[in-house]
């Protein structure tokens, strides 16, 4: 029996901050500090923020989802042109929103270094990459944890061991006219899955036509006692024809027929239970997986809109905050990257990787902040939020 133990010990910096509203403001430096108007106001422009990038990624997901609609295997819909698939928009779309979220693309080697190793859980297994007509995995919060598992070796005694997981994983995909083609999956759609807790190791578990690959402890479960047996059956028909040679007739019979038989016997015998362990196998990698699944299709793409827009949300408040405290007089990206993630520590006492050029260029093009020769400085609260109402059409 396994058990699971989380314990957040990031591995690199990431870019995702992992923070709530409430929780923001204790990320502003010095924001409770200002006076109670300036306080006042700068709550109300963070809402506006957060009222236009609603607003845009709304649009986004109908436009999105318009997009997917005829690639959806769980769709319901009747399509006016159900020919209509062009799966490369759906994929430089997904691939965006993936990066405002703060994914990261992983790459072949990681693929193929899972591959090469044994899951977490101990199973071997092997992937048929030719299926893919295109293939992409993201992953997000590289972290360590502590897992237990008890060894019949060691008297069932529980013991720790460090397993390395990403705490979301995205895998996107469309497969191939494949003659290995799973019979419940078609190359006319693109499948989009997103998963929690997921090891390194265990990566290629979430692909189509996974097989479990036997360990030789299993196969010599199997193979030996079906050899042993065959042997045995034939020692006792030998000795049983010596028995009875007086009755040629019989003995010519077991010959041909009883040797046969017992091997055939054992031959099934030994299918089924390569059968019985390979069941076995996939029920403990099943069990292991039920609960680590998010969501499947056109409810990852809404999971992930909602997640860039508050990742998008969270580096904009942050950005915008820095440059109106300290930019009156100019301030460059670089100290506006430095200051945010010193908060960050101090607050949440994670080391991020705060994207400071993303949230500056985000803001220029809103017109809350402006860029003169790679110094930025803030406009006029008031007089921007006016502009940025009458523009986005926001009451």
């Amino acid at each position: 029996k396994e058990k699971l133990i989380k314990k957040n010990m990031p591995k690199d910096k990431e870019h995702f901050i992992p923070i709530g509203r409430e929780k923001l403001l204790e990320c502003l430096t010095e924001f409770g500090t200002c006076s109670e108007s300036e306080q006042s106001k700068l709550k109300s422009f963070f809402e506006l923020i957060s009222s236009v990038l609603h607003k845009q990624y709304h649009e986004r997901q109908i436009r999105v989802q318009k997009l997917y609609q005829p690639l959806d295997p769980d769709s319901v819909l009747i399509l006016k042109d159900p020919e209509t698939k062009n799966s490369s928009e759906v994929f430089k779309e997904l691939i965006e929103i993936l990066a405002n979220a703060n994914y990261r693309k992983l790459s072949t080697e990681e693929l193929e270094t899972a591959v090469d190793n044994a899951t977490a859980l101990g199973l071997r297994m092997k992937v048929d990459f030719s299926l893919f007509e295109e293939l992409h995995v993201y992953g997000r919060g590289d972290e360590v944890q502590k897992w237990t598992k008890k060894s019949w070796w060691k008297f069932f005694k529980e013991e720790e061991f460090d397993v390395e997981v990403y705490q979301r994983l995205v895998i996107a995909f469309r497969l191939k006219d494949h003659e290995n083609l799973p019979k419940e999956q078609s190359s006319s759609y693109v499948y989009l899955k997103s998963f929690k807790s997921i090891p390194h190791s265990d990566l290629h578990t979430l692909l189509p036509g996974t097989q479990v690959k036997m360990s030789l402890l299993d196969r010599g479960k199997i193979i030996i006692p079906a050899l042993s047996g065959i042997v045995l059956s034939i020692v006792k028909i030998v000795r049983l024809m010596v028995a009875v040679t007086i009755f040629a007739t019989l003995a010519t019979f077991i010959q041909f027929w009883v040797i046969p038989a017992g091997i055939i016997y054992y031959v099934i015998k030994g299918f089924l239970s390569y059968q019985k362990t390979k069941d076995k196998y996939q029920l403990n990698l099943t069990r292991h997986l039920y609960f680590q699944n998010l969501d499947n299709n056109s409810g990852v793409l809404l999971r992930l809109l909602h997640e860039a827009e508050f990742q998008d949300y969270r580096e904009m408040v942050i950005a915008y905050y820095i440059v109106w405290k300290y930019g009156q007089a100019g301030i460059d990206a670089e100290k506006i990257h430095q200051i945010a993630e010193k908060k960050l520590k101090e607050t949440i006492h994670l080391d991020i990787n705060f994207e400071a050029e993303d949230a500056l260029a985000k803001l220029e093009k809103l017109g809350a902040i402006k860029n003169e020769n790679e110094t930025w400085f803030p406009l006029p609260m008031e007089e921007t939020a006016k502009d940025i109402k009458n523009r986005e059409g926001i009451n």
